[in-house]
């Protein structure tokens, strides 16, 4: 992790250096008074004005770093605290790999550019806002991963989360607009443009879901796409359809116990024609239900991950 000049808020306030420790904390750079202490006004040879757009406008982490690194006057006006290595919140604490970080020292923003993750050690100890808590310290969020578990998140905060993300992995996560009501998947995936991988159990499903989905520019280019807990509101016959198209996405759906009998049957259907099928010209989903008996999992399991290494 490279945090340039500015792991300032988190120092100690005895001014000691390298190493020390402050609550738990590993302190790696000096305060932030021994470090406005040599901070003085520069002349550059352009104008302030875009000097100062430049400050406030950075395009990537990497340019900002190298900005901070060449001169002060980039961190004192636009303050940020770039962490290139995964943050996550397991338990109890935020950690940046495996070195504790306290939020609540931290007065610059934060411009995340490797991985989120939020999880607990049971499920008794998840905090469902502590996402929510550090999103207003959010500069911006390049995350390549972005995996949460049983957190509640806000709409209007999924194109800052998600912007950079090719890996979601939604774990009893529920995605709240303004009105309190829940978000539906397809929304989701929408908001998710640069995705490849999207992993959601417990989403929010409704009957016109494959088809809102299927309108997405950006979904036949998944590379895995896997529902958890789907319900029967789910269009299966939709989905069948682009199922037999489909050359890109390998499906894994895993169907709530409550899907009724003639439902059921129709997957039994589908299913009994890709163990029958010998070559595919698309690609197989693996489905999990209730009703599926051990041997016809086992088969499709075995297509399923033999067609994933032709990938």
């Amino acid at each position: 992790m490279d945090l340039t000049v500015a792991l300032t808020e988190n120092s100690p306030s005895n001014g000691e250096s390298n190493g020390a420790e402050n609550g738990g904390m590993i302190v790696r750079y000096s305060k932030r008074v021994k470090f406005m202490e040599t901070y003085h006004h520069q002349n550059f040879s352009m104008p302030d004005s875009f000097v100062f757009y430049m400050a406030k406008n950075p395009k990537t982490w990497k340019l900002y770093q190298k900005m901070v690194k060449t001169c002060k006057f980039f961190f004192v006006k636009n303050p940020v605290l770039v962490i290139d290595d995964s943050l996550n919140y397991h338990g109890s604490q935020w950690t940046i790999i495996q070195t504790p970080y306290d939020m609540n020292q931290t007065t610059s923003k934060l411009w995340i550019a490797h991985g989120l993750f939020v999880s607990s050690i049971t499920a008794e100890m998840i905090d469902p806002n502590i996402l929510n808590s550090i999103i207003p310290k959010l500069y911006r969020c390049d995350a390549w991963v972005l995996s949460l578990f049983e957190q509640v998140i806000f709409y209007h905060d999924l194109p800052l989360l998600t912007s950079s993300a090719k890996l979601i992995f939604f774990d009893q996560v529920v995605v709240k607009h303004e009105d309190g009501s829940n978000v539906d998947v397809q929304k989701i995936v929408e908001i998710a443009s640069k995705a490849t991988w999207v992993i959601i159990t417990h989403p929010t499903i409704t009957s016109k879901t494959m088809e809102e989905l299927l309108k997405i520019p950006h979904f036949p280019t998944l590379r895995d796409f896997s529902l958890n807990r789907v319900p029967e509101l789910f269009d299966i016959e939709a989905f069948y359809v682009h199922m037999k198209k489909n050359k890109t996405t390998k499906f894994n759906l895993s169907f709530d116990e409550s899907i009724s009998g003639d439902y059921m049957k129709r997957l039994l259907e589908i299913t009994d024609e890709i163990i029958a099928t010998k070559e595919f010209d698309y690609k197989p989903v693996l489905f999990d239900f209730r009703g599926l008996d051990d041997e016809r999992h086992l088969k499709l399991n075995n297509i399923f991950y033999s067609e994933k290494k032709n990938l």
